[in-house]
């Protein structure tokens, strides 16, 4: 199981947003690159990056800063928000992103998301944003009715390689994962799913190991001090050097 801690961009700084509301917002850093290195500098060696902006905007609204990340980072960088066409996804790879999360247009643009299927196979998954059972787009301000679970077993028959799962209603808060969920998806989805969402301590992390789920993004656990992020790389066995013990 891999950690990975979120940077999640607005207006070039360092946000987390209540449950995807852009008007519960609050800042946690001016500077980003800064956040990177700083995580870098931990021991962190995987790192999950939003361009919030870009994900209401539908375009990389923060790509320079994001490509300065990854240079100062020199680890693995997933990247989400408002990549919906291939030249987006073109800027992404040669600013060294490792990984895209695809959202709103894996979801409601079948053409695209066969296009990432057929030519980097490896190198996206899909998020699932799930707000009222629901599929949130644009941001999370719209929701499509389409049953996830169902969404997901369908992509990964297409060939999509794995997810990222966000409970809404949980993120945030600090108030613990869809547990049921994710245990239900393991059995459910042949692929690689990522928790994210309520994410709070060390013993959500060890739970969901237990699930067997295949990494967890936490954000505002780690700017809040409520998890000890050395202590969560130690549980996970992770080394300064990006390795990864058996877990």
């Amino acid at each position: 199981m891999q950690l990975y801690p979120a940077i999640d961009i607005r207006n070039g700084k360092v946000v987390r947003l209540t449950q995807g509301r852009f008007d519960q917002e609050t800042i946690y850093a001016d500077d980003p690159v800064r956040m990177a290195i700083r995580f870098r500098d931990q021991g962190v060696r995987h790192l999950h990056v939003v361009d919030l902006d870009g994900a209401r905007e539908g375009i990389p609204v923060n790509g320079p800063l994001i490509r300065e990340i990854v240079r100062a980072f020199k680890g693995f960088v997933q990247v989400g928000g408002g990549v919906r066409s291939k030249e987006i996804a073109g800027f992404y790879f040669d600013a060294g992103v490792s990984r895209l999360i695809l959202g709103t247009a894996a979801i409601t643009d079948p053409v695209f998301l066969g296009n990432m299927i057929e030519r980097h196979p490896d190198r996206f998954f899909v998020g699932i944003d799930v707000r009222d059972e629901g599929l949130a787009l644009n941001g999370w301000i719209d929701v499509d009715t389409q049953d996830p679970l169902e969404v997901m077993v369908r992509m990964s028959e297409l060939g999509v390689r794995g997810f990222v799962y966000t409970d809404i209603h949980r993120d945030g808060l600090l108030g613990g994962p869809n547990f049921a969920r994710y245990e239900i998806l393991k059995r459910t989805v042949r692929v690689p799913v990522i928790a994210s969402g309520g994410i709070r301590d060390i013993s959500d992390i060890s739970r969901l190991r237990e699930i067997g789920v295949d990494g967890a993004i936490v954000g505002k656990a780690i700017y809040t001090g409520e998890m000890d992020l050395p202590e969560a790389l130690r549980l996970l066995k992770i080394s300064p050097g990006g390795k990864q013990g058996a877990s």
